[in-house]
């Protein structure tokens, strides 16, 4: 009955994810369990019907009848045995009747209970597909793979990852508790293999990484997701140089090498388009408030930028403030730096005008944050170009000149 409603649930959520191999090898061990009490059913019927012929004396049909109701232990007490080996004999057809019953029964419940965890993890996978969206899809997960996914976890981004090493996924799900966090689904399987990778939402997710550590099924990957999906953003790991013309020219829209950068910055590359720039022109003592109200939509700073006047690209300082912890050290180191001058003269310089590049664990958060940011005048513009704030800047520069 219960596998019947989990099956329900299955034909509900409707996506069948890559279970297969496992589920081969549970229907292929459950045989071979059946397999196994069967031989043993029928070597002990053999030496109950033989030996009740040779020691009890009684013909092939009451042998049978005397065999079962002793492995069964009902025996209606219509044929007795006499003799201490007649005895014996009938103990030990008792203690394999024993025997075969508690390993049929346990075999039938391990085989009930595997299927019902087969059923209910499809379940669980299935539901957290079905709430992918604004997602990212990591391919393959090694040590580039997990820096990657570290960033995403922090920062409350959903995410899909997949890799044919069963005990690396199952690690995985381990170390960060996947059964209880509903963005992230991890699944065994070939992400070359088109028909999975159908499964994933592609067109809804935000990026695919890819960091295998094979060039040659990365470029693969490239090429087979941009004939279902030429507007995805895709950002793939190369292990050689060489190959990262290669991937280039087989549609991915970001390289990069862990030779020369590592993971991190494969992650800030795949966040890149879902970036928002947020700029103030007046910032003075905003700027914890700004990040405070950011944070309370769980959206993260990765990015400050000062734009000084007459330069058209600003001057970048990777943040990468996610919590109200790091907002404190941030803050702490800001005001007992070292440089702390020089970054004063930075935004002396820079007419006050800063912007911020920030990312949320969804549209729906950014939209959030900006709306409180803009209901509290703590910022004047989004996703302004630098073309658009230099102008700002160069005519809150010509009013300054003017009043002097």
């Amino acid at each position: 009955m219960i596998i019947i409603l989990l099956n329900l649930k299955l034909m509900r959520y409707g996506v069948k994810l890559p279970l297969k191999k496992d589920n081969i090898k549970l229907k292929i061990r459950n045989n071979i369990i059946i397999i196994i009490g069967l031989g043993f059913t029928l070597i002990v019927f053999i030496y109950g019907i033989i030996g009740s012929m040779i020691l009890m004396k009684l013909n092939i049909l009451d042998s049978l009848y005397y065999t079962v109701i002793t492995i069964a232990t009902v025996g209606y007490g219509d044929i007795h045995p006499l003799t201490p080996i007649q005895k014996l004999f009938s103990i030990s057809i008792s203690l394999l009747g024993i025997g075969i019953i508690a390993y049929i029964f346990s075999a039938i419940f391990e085989n009930v209970s595997n299927e019902i965890k087969t059923k209910r993890r499809q379940v669980k996978m299935n539901k957290k597909m079905n709430n992918m969206n604004d997602h990212y899809i990591i391919c393959g997960y090694g040590r580039v793979g997990s820096v990657v996914l570290n960033e995403l976890i922090k920062r409350k981004q959903k995410v899909i990852v997949i890799d044919n090493d069963k005990e690396r996924i199952e690690k995985l799900n381990e170390e960060y508790n996947i059964d209880r966090n509903p963005n992230i689904l991890t699944i065994v399987g070939d992400a070359t293999d088109q028909n999975n990778m159908n499964k994933f939402k592609i067109k809804e997710s935000n990026a695919l990484i890819l960091t295998t550590r094979s060039d040659v099924t990365n470029l693969f990957i490239v090429l087979s997701i941009r004939d279902i999906s030429p507007d995805t953003w895709i950002v793939s790991r190369a292990s050689k140089e060489e190959n990262i013309k290669r991937l280039y020219n087989a549609g991915a829209d970001k390289v990069i090498s862990p030779e020369t950068s590592g993971g991190t910055d494969i992650f800030l590359s795949a966040v890149k388009p879902n970036l928002i720039r947020i700029t103030d022109t007046d910032k003075t003592g905003q700027i914890e408030k700004g990040i405070s109200v950011l944070l309370k939509h769980d959206c993260t700073i990765e990015t400050i930028e000062y734009h000084f006047p007459g330069i058209e690209k600003p001057f970048s300082i990777d943040v990468g403030v996610k919590t109200k912890k790091e907002l404190l050290e941030y803050l702490k180191t800001h005001e007992k730096s070292k440089i702390q001058d020089a970054i004063e003269r930075i935004e002396k310089i820079s007419n006050g005008i800063i912007s911020h590049l920030i990312s949320g664990p969804n549209s729906k958060a950014l939209n959030a944050a900006i709306k409180e940011l803009k209901e509290n005048n703590i910022i004047n513009g989004v996703n302004l170009t630098n073309e658009e704030i230099m102008k700002i800047n160069n005519e809150r520069m010509e009013k300054m000149v003017y009043k002097e």
